[in-house]
């Protein structure tokens, strides 16, 4: 069961992460939806556990370091991430497109959720922030996941999918996905077409490390990724074996 008084809280940083400003009472009141009472309880708790600070009287709040510094600790802790980032950061640096890392997500196997990104410097590009969630079946790093099972584990998972036709090109059964999979198989690597985001073209292959399961991606604007599709696919994959080699060394 989610609780409203944690994804509010979690919303709020959201909206200073994407804002990159301070805000004031009502504005956060106004962006999150919720009654000025509660987010003024929201804020003050927040300020007692100096999560954040008023930068002048009434002229709003932001974020203090302190967020900055958990985030770092807790990062510290991660050593499968903090080992393999910077493979993610070079290869965003040779393409000139957002790198993206997904997971199956353990609350609802339907989908991933990105657990690192490295995002595009071009001006046009596509953004997704760690924690964001795609169904499987419409992502290239979710396919990458699949491709990973057995066969006949596989067909088992496809088989247990709620298809939802979110644009066009979406997959729309078990049997289509399944057919889709083969092919990137034999071809070594996966992909979508605009099958979530309209315009946005992702290229990924797979990652294992015991038995959890990776898509390693890359995604921007379709017109500047198709005609590079091959090139792409071998820098994923020299990184993702760059990748198995080290987490191989555990």
């Amino acid at each position: 069961m989610r609780i409203r008084q944690v994804d509010n809280a979690l919303d709020l940083l959201d909206l200073f992460a994407r804002q990159k400003e301070p805000l004031t009472l009502t504005e956060i009141s106004r962006a999150l939806r919720v009654p000025k009472s509660s987010t003024f309880n929201l804020i003050d708790t927040l300020l007692a556990r100096g999560l954040l600070y008023e930068v002048h009287p009434r002229s709003g709040y932001y974020p203090t370091r302190r967020l900055f510094d958990l985030a770092r600790d807790m990062m510290e802790g991660d050593s499968f991430l903090l080992r393999i980032h910077g493979e993610l950061e070079s290869l965003a640096d040779s393409t000139g497109e957002t790198v993206l890392l997904a997971a199956r997500d353990p609350q609802d196997q339907n989908e991933i959720v990105y657990i690192d990104a490295v995002e595009s410097k071009a001006p046009i590009r596509y953004f997704a922030k760690v924690g964001d969630k795609r169904p499987i079946y419409t992502t290239s790093s979710g396919k990458a996941i699949l491709s990973s099972y057995p066969d006949e584990e596989r067909s088992r998972v496809l088989a247990s999918l709620t298809y939802v036709a979110h644009q066009t090109g979406t997959m729309k059964n078990a049997e289509e996905l399944a057919a889709v999979l083969d092919a990137a198989i034999a071809r070594g690597w996966c992909e979508d077409n605009a099958e979530y985001t309209p315009e946005v073209m992702g290229i990924a292959v797979p990652i294992r490390y015991g038995e959890r399961r990776f898509g390693l991606a890359l995604a921007g604007p379709v017109y500047r990724m198709q005609d590079r599709r091959a090139e792409l696919a071998a820098l994923l994959r020299s990184t993702a074996q760059r990748i198995q080699t080290t987490l191989a060394s555990d």
